[in-house]
């Protein structure tokens, strides 16, 4: 049983496609192979900074529930509020529709607003040698 003669053109189609096939396999395959490899580098990256800012809201988070036990002016009860409520509201799940930047520079800046209240600065600084004790102002939050 003889099989069906192709023409000589079909045979050097088949030949030029073949390559066309092979590099469209290889193209799809890399790109596949990119994919899962920027799919672990940028969990990596997103779960590290993730880690970061939990770790930064959640010292923002203490230090408010610290001052809230404390007595002050109605202006920075209002203030530990709503540095509260903000921080609280702020998503805990993947919501591609969420803000997370914006969420986190008005916590920020809600945050530099309530220590300009309470006159305090930074934990990094330092108060200067010659006041005593009873002089110094809390520079813990």
């Amino acid at each position: 049983m003889s099989t069906p003669s192709r023409d000589i053109n079909d045979l050097f189609d088949d030949i030029v496609l073949t390559e066309e096939k092979h590099a469209r396999q290889g193209y799809d395959e890399g790109l596949a192979d990119g994919q899962e490899q920027g799919n672990e580098e940028g969990y990596r990256l997103g779960y590290a900074q993730g880690v970061k800012l939990g770790e930064e809201l959640g010292r923002i988070l203490g230090q408010v529930v610290a001052q809230q036990q404390l007595n002050h002016t109605e202006k920075v009860k209002r203030s530990l509020e709503q540095l509260r409520g903000l921080i609280e509201e702020f998503p805990r799940t993947n919501d591609p529709e969420a803000d997370i930047i914006g969420a986190v520079e008005t916590i920020r800046n809600t945050h530099r607003r309530l220590r300009a209240l309470l006159g305090t600065k930074k934990s990094t600084e330092s108060s200067s040698p010659n006041q005593s004790s009873s002089e110094r102002k809390d520079y813990s939050f």
